[in-house]
């Protein structure tokens, strides 16, 4: 009994021993090891002091924080890496998020203040930073868009200068056709083009087609439109340059964009002639003429006879108004039974009105100068209106007229020395318009086109 008492505190002592000596010298060398092993890999990938690969549990660098990725990568000599502007409130809160110093900040605005509206600042927008070799700031780039960005540099002299940079945009024209099932913009988008490019058709023969009535299943369409790219990489649709309608009730036409001298670009027929004259035939797309100019017209609030001096035009409640012509507005506002109510007054003694708006566009008061085709109202029913519609007058040195009659006049011909150079582009447009592979047959519809033209 005694020896095996005697055995059991030998045996304990000798534990005791290993534990105190043996383990603790054992630990702190695979400790040590380990430690130049960690800090060895942490050397190797550039890794801020203090954060070893150990800390994050073998994922290295995927563990990282993004705040502890971007430190990372400020950190590296001949580094570059960019990031987005983001949903801070400033340009330096922007540039403070991308891993720039306070001075380097400082610099960068100071280099910018006359180039950069700070205020119109977005998200998106894009933030790019190079480092030199001591890892101090080489380059910054902001890209507000991808057709152009504003580069900061060092000179030698160690200050920051901006410099405003155009990205080269390729433009290849391509030339497609379809054809109409429900509306211009469904066959449009039915060959992988925006329906959006519809307008441009309304725009070229707005003097020509009235497309809310005349427009037909089965007519067929063609158009030749810029295709933008930037590095290869698709950007967006621009420039269209030809298109043509074949319709059942309105035949084949043609209309190509050109910019003849310093005149603004417009469409014009193959002839030279500008497809608009200096009226739209109509300042809304509507859904129907609900009522015609009529001098002896039985109201239908009234019950009575009331001169009807204009055309009335039913269109969605919202649907945009443009000016019929360029020229001043001499009354925009509430004016009694034309409820919202827009006047403009034009060269040659004629005045147009636009009554009934929904609302004016902001920016449109009296004295505002406005272009053809600018956005001055939209549809609505306000004032003395059984529903929305546009109530759209025109008069002659305070005589009213039938815009209907007055407005149709043909566009004007296109300078004389320029015309060799415009038949020389419609030619090669005709050429492309031909050669459209695979372009529908013109399909003869007799039933009626139940659901009207909305592009």
């Amino acid at each position: 009994m005694l020896g095996a008492v005697l055995g059991a505190v030998v045996l304990g002592a000798l534990l005791l021993w290993i534990a105190r000596s043996v383990i603790p010298q054992t630990w702190a060398w695979m400790e040590d090891a380990l430690g130049h092993q960690d800090a060895k890999l942490a050397a190797d990938l550039g890794m801020p002091d203090g954060l070893a690969p150990a800390e994050v549990d073998g994922g290295v660098e995927e563990a990282l924080t993004e705040e502890q990725q971007l430190a990372l990568s400020r950190s590296r000599p001949n580094a570059r890496y960019e990031t987005l502007f983001g949903g801070v409130p400033s340009f330096r809160g922007a540039l403070l998020n991308a891993g720039l110093e306070d001075d380097e900040c400082a610099a960068i605005e100071r280099a910018l203040q006359h180039i950069v509206d700070f205020r119109r600042c977005r998200p998106e927008h894009r933030l790019v930073v190079e480092r030199d070799e001591a890892a101090g700031l080489k380059r910054f780039e902001y890209h507000p868009s991808a057709t152009e960005f504003v580069e900061v540099t060092r000179g030698e002299d160690g200050l920051f200068r901006a410099e405003q940079i155009r990205v080269k945009v390729e433009r290849t024209p391509i030339a497609r056709a379809a054809s109409v099932e429900t509306s211009i913009g469904d066959g449009l988008a039915g060959i992988g083009l925006p329906a959006g490019l519809a307008t441009f058709f309304v725009e070229a023969f707005e003097g020509q087609i009235n497309f809310a009535l005349q427009a037909r299943k089965g007519d067929v369409f063609r158009i030749i439109v810029d295709e933008e790219r930037v590095d290869g990489a698709f950007l967006r649709y621009g420039r269209v340059h030809a298109v043509e309608y074949d319709g059942q009730r309105t035949g084949k036409v043609q209309a190509f964009y050109y910019r003849a001298g310093n005149t603004q670009g417009q469409f014009y027929d193959d002839s030279g002639r500008a497809m608009q004259g200096g009226w739209l035939r109509t300042p809304l797309r509507y859904d129907r003429l609900s009522s015609r100019y009529n001098p002896r017209r039985f109201h239908p609030i009234l019950k009575r006879t009331v001169p009807h001096l204009g055309v009335d035009y039913a269109a969605s409640t919202g649907t945009p108004v443009w000016a019929a012509a360029e020229g001043r507005v001499t009354f925009a506002g509430r004016k009694g039974p034309n409820g919202n109510l827009v006047v403009i007054r034009h060269g040659g003694g004629f005045e147009t009105a636009y009554a009934h708006l929904h609302r004016i566009k902001g920016g449109i008061r009296r004295g505002t100068f406005v272009k053809q085709r600018e956005l001055i109202g939209f549809v609505g029913s306000t004032g003395r209106s059984t529903g929305p519609h546009l109530h759209f007058g025109l008069k002659k040195y305070a005589r009213a007229l039938d815009p209907l009659t007055e407005l149709n006049g043909p566009g004007l011909r296109m300078a004389a020395r320029d015309l060799p150079s415009y038949k020389d582009v419609v030619t090669d447009w005709q050429a492309r318009l031909s050669d459209i592979a695979n372009v529908p047959k013109l399909v003869e519809w007799n039933g009626w086109w139940w659901r009207r033209f909305r592009s």
